[in-house]
């Protein structure tokens, strides 16, 4: 009995361990499956880096190698890196191997760098798979070595999951032992590893049982809900005083006379401000070169103009320094980073998302960008996250988290209805932060007309008179005289409530599904509100029901109240936002909100002719 006993429990580790090695339903299900994958990161003594990459990825589906992975890409720079595929191979599902033919790869120039002349010596290497069926396995192995200096450390901010679920995941970081890694690890639980080996220390983890990427529309912009690695062998500090020694102010003589003949005629600081954004954002090529392809290396004004083309940092850099070159002193350069990858003892120059240019106006401050012209202060749209400036006569950067506010989008107005196709009255507007077209009015004044596109057509709008504007407010009095051409069927009127663009119009939100498992990631905090008087003639009778709805959640807040006083109809619709990212528990409050806030019923007005 007493060796039963034993014998029974190593049946039973034995029969748990079997079951845990077996893919789950999910995994079973899925058009293909990453078995393994291995990712080996490595920092020699002399300073040069090799990357090894691993997978064998089980094909369950036609779609999984006609669509998904019958190519593996692998990106480089020719003039300082070089690529080994060590192995391309498929095994059938008969159990045959078949390696990838010699003609099977094939360099071309990557997608982003078509169009950017100075980086056409990139390659990316496209791998083709053979022997691919249901059931069949790929294998990959290759490594790409980078010579010393072409990157200034190690680092990463590596997602730990990929289009389909992953049964394993192993990433071990390799560097010397007078080198310390920081590292963080974002919504993965904690199993290191650390070993020596001689003079080279060895960080290891190994991730199991990971899900695929969620498919859903409007997930956060910058993916920080997913599971992440993030690491670099140097500190946040050390990281941007690096980069900032990579650039400077400077500009060729060959740029004063476009600089005089852009600031001709302009009448005050804002216009030459805008004027020289337009010079960057219009005349100057955007190359949409991912840094770590580049070394992390910029290029100088001088070039950048030369090649009439740059990365975005290079073109925010050129801004920068144009207007200094203005006057403006005071112009800053700056990065925002995810709130979530900042960490001060991790020094990742891949956590750099976006770059502005930060200038002073009044007790403000501006946020320009290089790409485009912004309709608004974009510093309101990045308040929730890191916002790194770079101070380049110290060498160092200032890390600030700016309070993030509720951006506000007010109507208020009163109407008569003069007979049934005409519509008179005042409407006071007031609209703040990201819903505040501050540059487009600083730009063009009249551009206020189009403010209240799509209630009330520029037409349609007789007189307007801007109250005040400033970056973070603007208050405009409008008097509107508008025809209207209300839908008649069967005697019956339908008019719509005056409703303007808003960012949640501009998020394309149109039909969102039951369930969630991701967080939906929007624009800004927004606070809507509609208020509005209707006086209608006599002519017409009003049909619409009383509406009366109040919801208060931990997402927001829904008020929609329509009712009849007299020949008066009061109109009360608001809707409030109160954070940028919806948690999938959270998510219900939310869909719920957004449909009694597009329902039609409650965004139309349903009047009836009286007959003589």
């Amino acid at each position: 009995m007493k060796r039963i006993i034993p014998y029974i429990l190593i049946v039973a580790v034995a029969a748990l361990f079997n079951s845990c090695d077996k893919p789950t339903e999910e995994q079973k299900q899925a058009d293909a499956l990453f078995q393994r994958i291995t990712k080996v990161y490595t920092l020699n003594p002399d300073g040069s880096m090799d990357y090894r990459y691993q997978h064998e990825l089980d094909l369950h589906t036609h779609y999984a190698f006609n669509r998904l992975y019958g190519e593996t890409f692998i990106v480089y720079n020719p003039e300082h890196q070089t690529l080994e595929v060590n192995r391309s191979e498929t095994q059938t599902a008969e159990g045959e191997m078949v390696a990838s033919p010699d003609n099977a790869f094939n360099e071309v120039l990557p997608r982003f760098a078509a169009g950017a002349p100075p980086y056409h010596h990139l390659r990316e290497m496209v791998v083709t798979h053979t022997g691919l069926e249901k059931n069949s396995t790929i294998f990959v192995d290759y490594n790409l070595h980078s010579e010393a200096g072409y990157k200034p450390f190690l680092m990463e901010n590596a997602i730990l999951a990929e289009s389909s679920p992953v049964r394993e995941l192993v990433i071990k970081v390799r560097f010397p032992k007078d080198k310390d890694l920081n590292y963080q690890l974002l919504h993965a639980g904690e199993n290191l590893n650390i070993s020596n080996n001689g003079d080279m220390k060895e960080y290891k983890w190994v991730f199991k049982d990971l899900e695929a990427t969620s498919k859903e529309d409007h997930q956060p912009a910058y993916h920080e809900h997913l599971p992440r690695l993030i690491f670099s062998t140097a500190n946040f500090k050390d990281a941007t005083s690096w980069f900032m020694d990579q650039y400077s102010y400077s500009l060729p003589s060959s740029a004063d006379a476009s600089l005089d003949d852009v600031l001709k005629d302009k009448e005050n600081r804002m216009d030459s401000i805008l004027a020289l954004q337009d010079m960057v954002v219009n005349h100057v090529n955007h190359f949409d070169i991912p840094m770590e392809y580049k070394g992390y290396t910029l290029h100088s004004n001088e070039q950048v103009l030369e090649n009439n083309g740059g990365t975005t940092f290079e073109k925010t850099l050129l801004l920068a320094s144009l207007l200094k070159k203005a006057g403006i002193q005071e112009a800053q350069p700056l990065t925002i980073v995810p709130d979530t990858f900042y960490s001060q003892d991790i020094g990742d120059l891949n956590s750099f998302r976006e770059y502005y240019v930060k200038v002073p106006q009044g007790n403000h401050s501006l946020y320009l960008s290089a790409l485009e012209q912004n309709h608004f202060n974009s510093l309101y749209e990045h308040a929730a996250e890191v916002n790194v400036y770079f101070d380049k006569a110290s060498g160092s950067s200032q890390v600030e988290r700016p309070d993030q506010p509720i951006s506000k989008h007010h109507l208020k107005g009163s109407f008569t209805m003069k007979n049934k196709r005409n519509i008179q009255g005042e409407v006071s507007a007031t609209l703040t932060h990201c819903e505040n077209p501050y540059l487009t009015i600083q730009k063009e004044e009249q551009s206020v007309k189009s403010m209240l596109s799509s209630a009330f057509p520029a037409s349609g709008i007789s007189e307007f008179e801007v109250q005040s504007t400033s970056p973070a407010e603007t208050r405009v009095d409008y008097k509107i005289n508008q025809e209207l051409s209300p839908q008649q069927q069967n005697g019956y009127r339908f008019i719509s409530i005056p409703q303007s663009q808003t960012g949640l119009e501009q998020w394309h939100m149109g039909v969102l599904t039951n369930e969630r498992t991701t967080p939906v990631g929007i624009g800004w905090p927004l606070d809507i509100r509609y208020q509005y008087t209707l006086a209608y003639p006599e002519a017409l009778e009003l049909v619409s029901q009383p509406v009366s709805i109040e919801k208060d959640t931990e997402v927001g807040m829904l008020k929609i109240n329509i009712r009849k006083e007299n020949r008066e109809v009061r109109i009360d619709r608001q809707l409030q936002i109160e954070g940028d990212l919806i948690a999938p528990e959270k998510y219900a409050d939310f869909r719920e909100m957004l449909n009694l806030w597009k329902k039609d019923n409650y965004r139309t007005l349903t009047f009836k002719e009286n007959k003589k």
